[in-house]
């Protein structure tokens, strides 16, 4: 059966354009300004699957919480990094952002790790903005990473502050996760107007690329009754992939590993697949690095 699954996958992935390539070096940032509803498990285990599959990928861990920064270890004393630098100030080289930038333990993840400073970061955007556009100041610096990285995937706070908005706008694509019975829909309104009111005051053209589900507990009623209710509601916005609620989603957040390393053939990990195929991130040549990491060859 699973076989079957990676051959379904291969077979729908993005054909390549004329020039032999797919679209690359995006910005993707997954935010919902509610907690609990696994989004730093989904931005984990995305930027996992694309750098299983080959791709070079950098994590940027925006919520002071740090569970994507403790997933990779880098959570010992983060105090000393300068993230006034980053977010306030232009950057006229690539080495001064790849300051900012550490590896992590596993192959092609690179990661800028979170710290409890990000708290008080939002009150220096806040100063700062009253000067300058300082919001696109991260566009800028990020746009000297993306010949180096080919994903950049950014995990938010749940808190809406500048901060968020500084991420939306070095953004190129938005998701949200959302859970049914953790569901704000004011709070995803709020998104939305943010996102067009970024795009019209500074002529951006960032994405909403859409909403799944997360930690679905089966096929109840409930759950259909609400994902009918979440199509009817947001159309195409709505995405028909869901994660389904597995018992190795909890044991690898307790365990700091990441959900492919800890079960790669779990249900969870087959739906985030699915949806990175979804969302059209992967090409052909680099589906089969990943369909050999899942079938176990080297």
């Amino acid at each position: 059966m699973y076989n079957k699954i990676i051959n379904n996958f291969l077979n729908s992935v993005p054909k390549k354009d004329k020039k032999g390539s797919t679209k690359m070096s995006e910005v993707i940032s997954l935010i919902n300004e509610k907690g609990g509803v696994g989004k730093s498990t989904s931005a984990i285990t995305i930027a996992q699957i694309l750098a299983i599959s080959g791709y070079q990928v950098l994590l940027i861990d925006l919520d002071p919480q740090m569970n994507t920064t403790k997933m990779f270890g880098k959570d010992e004393d983060n105090s000393n990094i300068n993230y006034e630098h980053l977010f306030c100030e232009k950057q006229l080289r690539e080495s001064s952002v790849l300051e900012f930038i550490s590896e992590t333990d596993y192959k092609n993840i690179s990661i800028l790790s979170a710290s409890r400073e990000l708290n008080t970061l939002i009150y220096k955007i806040y100063d700062k903005s009253k000067e300058v556009n300082v919001e696109l100041y991260l566009k800028h610096n990020l746009s000297f990473l993306k010949k180096k990285f080919d994903y950049i995937i950014i995990d938010n706070s749940p808190f809406k502050s500048y901060l968020t908005s500084c991420a939306i706008c070095a953004s190129d694509k938005i998701i949200t996760p959302i859970c049914v019975d953790n569901f704000s829909y004011d709070g995803l309104m709020s998104l939305l107007d943010t996102i067009e009111t970024l795009n019209t005051k500074y002529s951006l053209s960032i994405e909403f690329a859409g909403i799944f589900m997360t930690r679905v507990a089966g096929r109840t009623t409930l759950f259909k009754q609400m994902f009918e209710s979440y199509e009817n509601m947001f159309g195409e916005r709505f995405l028909p992939v869901s994660i389904r609620n597995c018992i190795a989603v909890s044991e690898s957040n307790t365990t700091f590993e990441p959900l492919l390393t800890y079960d790669k053939r779990c249900s969870a990990a087959q739906d985030y697949i699915e949806l990175v195929n979804y969302l059209g991130l992967m090409d052909n040549k680099h589906f089969r690095e990943l369909a050999k990491y899942l079938k176990g060859e080297k």
